[in-house]
């Protein structure tokens, strides 16, 4: 009783001797604002809701549930809360039944009965904090889970997006390709019939017909790349790839005015990425609090109470109770802890450091998002004059052309020319749609989700199996 008094004590002199949590110096200096900020409308937490596409709406939607990479986040949060709460069940102590029976026989070959029954408690009195320590770390851990499993979503959306989007392209681009490829037969019939009538060469019409086979050649490719764009949404969405998407109009939307991006601190604290980055600085510090706390003594408390007897019925009445203290001081470890110490400040600099690189990631997407839309802006202005010039250049040449007062090859030229131009309009207005895509991710700050039903086993007939296995197993050894 009186060892069990003194630790007490020292307990409660020392409690106050534990590391507290700590903050550090960001290793960036944030800007005040920004180079050239817009000052439109403000940006929904749902970002896409704001392109006002309703298949695009929907696609998202989809992927949000049936995602499996999303899905394996949410269950990393979920394994990180679980290994919160048995870290920190270290602070409460701990209550354990023990029982058992023996029998004994002795030299007049009789036999003894012995039951016995007790209770065994402990309790760490955690007297520099390596447990409170841990257990911070491991709540800080599912703090950085829950923050990864945000900055999945918004990752998962912007990637639909860009998909989506050049899947419109693509299919735009197919019905472009359709149309050139019908006006360009019907210029090779004028010009064969032309070439028999003998009013021109038989070079013009040649070049005609490799202009009908460069657009069939187009037009092949341009479903392929539909037809991989499509299985692409698809895994994204989490279906099979005999599955058809669940909207059918793709198009390439005008877009609305540039958000708000408001300054680039608060930015910076919406972002789960960095906010994640944080958090795990901070959990790495609190690794080093319990690493240090190891290394001094290790006090804790225990007391039992049991009752042994021959007969069950007697078992009950003659209890014993035992309280006792221990302390343990590492005395040599071969410079184990001293390394764990090491390695944990190494790991809590390299958290640090990761802060860092994410903050400048993040006001970089922001800028480069901002140029290169305007800039793309201004590009998809100077291709739509292009093209309304070059279509006023292709019904003068034609012109000329039938009057005689000009070559086919200029005609050709000027078709050619402008046909390009179609194509590389749809192109470019993707490429802008996909800044503000850019811009959209990067100002993020994630929005509320309910975590999906979590995989299980499920039962299934052996017997139905029993011959795909041995044509698994079959094809796994060689076998034919």
């Amino acid at each position: 009783m009186k060892v069990w008094i003194g630790l007490l004590f020292i307990a409660s002199v020392l409690a106050g001797c534990h590391s507290t949590p700590s903050d550090f110096q960001s290793p960036v200096d944030v800007p005040s604002e920004w180079t050239d900020a817009p000052n439109g409308p403000v940006l929904p937490d749902q970002w896409w809701t704001s392109l006002d596409d309703p298949s695009l709406d929907q696609l998202i939607e989809t992927a949000l549930d049936g995602n499996f990479s999303l899905r394996m986040a949410w269950d990393r949060l979920s394994q990180a809360r679980a290994i919160a709460r048995r870290d920190g069940a270290e602070i409460s102590p701990t209550l354990d039944l023990t029982g058992g029976v023996s029998r004994t026989r002795g030299q007049d070959s009789s036999y003894t009965t012995d039951w016995d029954l007790g209770l065994i408690a402990s309790y760490e009195l955690d007297v520099w904090g390596r447990v409170r320590s841990t257990r911070d770390a491991a709540l800080l851990d599912a703090m950085v889970a829950e923050e990864d499993v945000h900055a999945a979503a918004i990752s998962l959306t912007a990637d639909i997006a860009n998909r989506w989007f050049e899947y419109a392209e693509q299919s735009q681009r197919i019905e472009v390709l359709e149309r050139q490829q019908r006006n360009n037969r019907e210029v090779l019939e004028i010009i064969t019939a032309q070439f028999r009538a003998g009013q021109v060469r038989a070079e013009d019409v040649l070049r005609q017909q490799n202009l009908v086979e460069s657009s069939v050649g187009d037009l092949a490719l341009a479903q392929q790349q539909a037809e991989t764009i499509r299985l692409q949404l698809l895994v994204l969405l989490g279906q099979s790839p005999d599955a058809a998407l669940p909207v059918e109009e793709a198009v390439l939307i005008n877009l609305p005015p540039l958000p708000e991006i408001g300054i680039p601190s608060v930015m910076l604290q919406q972002r789960p990425d960095v906010r994640s980055a944080y958090r795990a600085v901070q959990a790495a510090d609190r690794r080093t609090a319990a690493a240090i706390a190891d290394r001094y003594p290790n006090v804790s408390l225990s007391a039992s109470i049991g009752t042994s007897a021959n007969r069950v019925s007697d078992l009950f009445d003659n209890w014993a109770a035992n309280l006792a203290g221990n302390l343990i001081q590492p005395l040599l470890d071969g410079g184990q802890r001293q390394a764990e110490v090491d390695r944990t400040l190494a790991s809590t600099s390299e958290a640090i450091n990761n802060y860092g690189q994410t903050v400048l990631t993040a006001l970089s997407e922001v800028e480069s998002a901002l140029a290169q839309e305007r800039q793309q802006m201004a590009y998809v202005q100077s291709i739509d004059r292009q093209f309304t010039i070059g279509q006023q250049v292709v019904e003068r040449v034609r012109d000329s052309y039938l009057g005689g007062q000009s070559d086919y090859l200029n005609v050709l030229e000027a078709q050619t020319s402008v046909q390009q131009l179609e194509l590389q309009r749809l192109e470019a207005r993707r490429v802008l749609i996909g800044y503000r895509v850019d811009l959209s991710r990067a100002l993020a700050g994630g929005w509320a989700a309910t975590a999906p039903e979590p995989a299980r086993f499920v039962e299934v007939d052996e017997s139905e199996n029993s011959s795909d296995d041995h044509a698994a197993r079959d094809a796994a050894s060689g076998d034919s």
